[in-house]
């Protein structure tokens, strides 16, 4: 895990063998992914009326975005609408998709092409809740049978220990809104709770404050704090 940081918007960890069915998916290359679903999808849409999105009554419906990856570039303003809401939590590819295709991956291309591109949502705003929504709430021991996961479903009693890393990683985007601008400079001391970056005036984000104490060593794209011995 060298270089790779826990940031804000990560949930947790689960360590797998290269193995296990989640892996595998996760380990295949994403050149490979789209041709699959062009082969095997059979245009149901399992897979949007189980999405936590669409239910309460956003526009955002996974299988469209499916299907636009059949047409050219014509389609592409219908890539981008129905996959700019995605959160990418994958209930679509890993339960309700009865092929197990990649509609999450595919959601997540569009949303970085749509990035690259400028793209801003200007679809409706007012939600209305889907009229099945209470009736379609995913069974957790179920979707944990699916993925394979149930021999790890165990008890996880807390045990408290005191970290003591050799250097934290802070990046300066770490979520959807504006990258940070740093407030430090390569050689500079940062104490425990220290803000080492802030937001640019206007932007949506949150600010960055040092985990450790210790001598900055980078600052872009990430600040690096060496911490003291």
């Amino acid at each position: 895990m060298e270089g790779k940081p826990v940031t804000k918007t990560c949930a947790g960890l689960m360590v797998l063998s290269k193995s296990h069915p989640v892996a595998r998916r996760k380990l295949r290359p994403l050149a490979s992914q789209l041709p699959v679903g062009k082969a095997a999808c059979d245009h149901c849409r399992y897979r949007t009326e189980y999405c936590p999105r669409y239910l309460p009554g956003y526009p955002e419906e996974p299988h469209q975005v499916r299907r636009s990856l059949g047409f050219t570039a014509a389609g592409a303003a219908f890539w981008h609408s129905w996959a700019a809401l995605c959160w990418g939590c994958g209930l679509c590819t890993l339960y309700a998709c009865p092929e197990e295709l990649y509609l999450k991956e595919a959601c997540d291309q569009a949303k970085a092409q749509m990035r690259r591109a400028g793209f801003q949502w200007k679809g409706p705003s007012e939600v209305r809740l889907h009229p099945m929504r209470e009736g379609r709430p995913v069974p957790t021991r179920r979707l944990l049978r699916r993925l394979a996961l149930e021999p790890f479903d165990r008890p996880a009693p807390w045990q408290p220990r005191e970290p003591a890393p050799r250097r934290v990683i802070l990046p300066l985007k770490q979520h959807a809104g504006a990258p940070c601008r740093p407030g430090v400079q390569v050689g500079d001391r940062a104490g425990w709770g220290q803000l080492v970056a802030e937001v640019p005036g206007g932007a949506l984000g949150a600010t960055i404050h040092a985990s450790v104490s210790g001598r900055v060593t980078a600052v872009a794209p990430a600040i690096v704090v060496e911490a003291e011995s």
